[in-house]
């Protein structure tokens, strides 16, 4: 995510208010930045850094569809706003809806046709279709899926029953997951299944192969079948594409 400290204060009389605002949300005191933002807009409704930083704010809380309409309203108010605009295209990532601001970065587009990350994310929207929800942006993002929400409070209730439903659903109804598929797995390692634990990690890691939590559930499963030598392979082949699978490299080393 990213916020907006060069406005003078000329430009954005309320420039300081939400400086202010953006450290206290680096400082994790979310209700304070909230009373600060929310205090700009009732004394200036359009201003649009503070929109952007109240979706920050709620990016930060994992309030993931407040952050993107709230993007999209600083957008509304200024579209060739770039921080507003990238921060938006991260939330309709992690939404799966980027068919929803073609129009913005179109917009946006016309009005600065010199700002080459603007054009970028629009040529990459245009070229890519439903392929960007397989880029290493989004994959790093993760999907936010209201079945997998759910799902997921249901196995950390122990409630397996309910949890499997639910990440069946949403493979059914939104389309197979990284984060379905890995909920399934832990379901069945937890039953000592661990074959098909084992197996619904690979699947898992086929569409999303950067999750270290994701790895190191495999390598558990492998453990109990014998599959060790296979799972360092895997995570060989990831971590060759993905750097930040390094720091677990350790626990396939031991």
């Amino acid at each position: 995510m990213t916020d907006e400290r060069s406005e003078s204060l000329e430009a954005n009389p309320f420039a300081t208010q939400n400086s202010r605002a953006e450290t206290l949300i680096e400082q994790g005191d979310y209700p304070l930045a909230a009373e600060v933002l929310m205090d700009i807009l009732q004394k200036d409704p359009a201003n649009v850094q503070a929109y952007n930083n109240l979706g920050v704010l709620s990016w930060a809380r994992e309030k993931w569809l407040d952050a993107y309409v709230l993007f999209r309203k600083a957008v509304e108010f200024k579209p060739g706003y770039v921080d507003a605009l990238v921060n938006l295209f991260d939330a309709a990532l992690k939404l799966k809806r980027v068919h929803e601001i073609l129009p913005c970065f179109e917009t946006a587009v016309s009005l600065a046709p010199d700002n080459e990350e603007i054009a970028m994310i629009r040529e990459t929207i245009r070229q890519l279709g439903i392929e960007i929800y397989s880029t290493p942006r989004a994959l790093d993002l993760g999907f936010f899926s209201p079945s997998i929400e759910a799902a997921d409070k249901e196995l950390d209730a122990g409630n397996l029953s309910s949890a499997m439903q639910l990440y069946l659903k949403s493979n059914d109804e939104e389309g197979p997951s990284a984060e379905a598929f890995s909920g399934l797995g832990v379901i069945s390692y937890y039953q000592q299944r661990y074959e098909d634990a084992y197996a619904l990690f690979v699947e898992a890691i086929k569409i999303n192969p950067s999750k270290p939590d994701i790895l190191l559930n495999l390598l558990d499963s492998a453990k109990a079948i014998g599959k060790v030598d296979l799972a360092k392979e895997i995570f060989e082949m990831c971590a060759k594409e993905h750097q930040e699978l390094e720091k677990i490299r350790k626990d396939f080393e031991g």
